[in-house]
């Protein structure tokens, strides 16, 4: 498990910074490291834990995947840059067979989740566009538990954690209500000079989108609803990202953002909604460098 890290954000650019959450979402241990994309400055209270979903009851003292703050809804990007890091503990271990697990919340029209694997809770109060630390997780079938902070189940399934792997678990809209998404993460294999980019589309209202780096640089054409692209080699450089709609006429342009490609980097850009109509998207990039 020496090869495998988690990822925190540190810094990077966003065209429009924000402000960051009025609620502190990292541990005390940890505010001097993880400082929010856009203001930069950590937050100052340790995060609370609130008391788990009664239905569900986790015998286990309460782990916290701390979660990087990001803009309000509405704002329509949202950048995270994530770097090596010791890796945190392993709370759902059970033998040295392990796996990385982080969440992202890319479903619309709910309240913040509690998300549990195996009962016990591993992250408390993940909004929309939200994304958790990787967690060490025992490798094989674990159960995943979307709830309510009043104790309502959304959603349990079964997912497969991949031994020395890493996943980020996606919470997505589906037509027939929330599920759950595994997305399997790896690492570019370039060079100093070159990273690697792909598309992940996880909007229920623009199941097809075009995504351009700096007017066709990369294209990524026709990226339908759930589908995970190929990474594609990118020199480093700044770069303007844009995502249109791939079924509007000519493609009508939905937003745009900016990105710096850092070498031997992999870069995923995750497209889904704050509100349950087609042109209100955002977009979450997310850094992941080879430790």
């Amino acid at each position: 498990m020496e090869s495998l890290f988690y990822m925190q954000n540190d810094t990077d650019m966003e065209p429009n910074p924000t402000p960051a959450p009025e609620e502190d979402e990292f541990p005390a241990d940890e505010k001097n490291e993880n400082n929010a994309v856009e203001t930069g400055e950590a937050p100052s209270e340790e995060n609370k834990v609130s008391t788990p979903a009664p239905s569900l009851e986790p015998e286990q003292p309460v782990p916290n995947f701390p979660l990087p703050p990001v803009g309000p809804e509405g704002t329509g990007t949202s950048i995270i840059t994530v770097f090596p890091k010791p890796i945190i503990p392993c709370y759902f271990c059970e033998t040295n067979q392990n796996g990385l697990v982080r969440f992202l919340n890319a479903a619309a029209g709910y309240n913040p989740f509690l998300i549990y694997i195996n009962n016990q809770l591993a992250v408390n109060g993940l909004n929309n566009g939200e994304m958790s630390q990787y967690g060490r997780v025992s490798a094989g079938e674990q159960t995943i538990t979307v709830g309510g902070q009043n104790g309502y189940v959304y959603v349990e399934k079964q997912i497969t954690v991949p031994l020395d792997r890493a996943v980020t678990v996606a919470i997505i809209n589906t037509d027939h209500g929330m599920d759950l998404m595994v997305i399997l993460d790896m690492y570019c294999n370039a060079g100093i000079n070159t990273g690697c980019f792909r598309v992940c589309n996880l909007s229920i209202t623009n199941q097809g989108i075009h995504v351009i780096l700096n007017g066709r640089t990369v294209t990524l054409f026709d990226v339908n609803y759930m589908q995970v692209t190929s990474f594609q080699y990118v020199s480093t450089g700044f770069y303007t990202v844009s995502v249109s709609n791939s079924s509007a006429r000519n493609g009508s342009l939905l937003l745009t953002s900016d990105i710096y490609i850092r070498g031997n980097a992999s870069y995923t850009l995750y497209v889904f909604n704050w509100q349950n109509v087609e042109d209100a998207i955002r977009i979450l990039i997310v850094e992941d460098q080879r430790p």
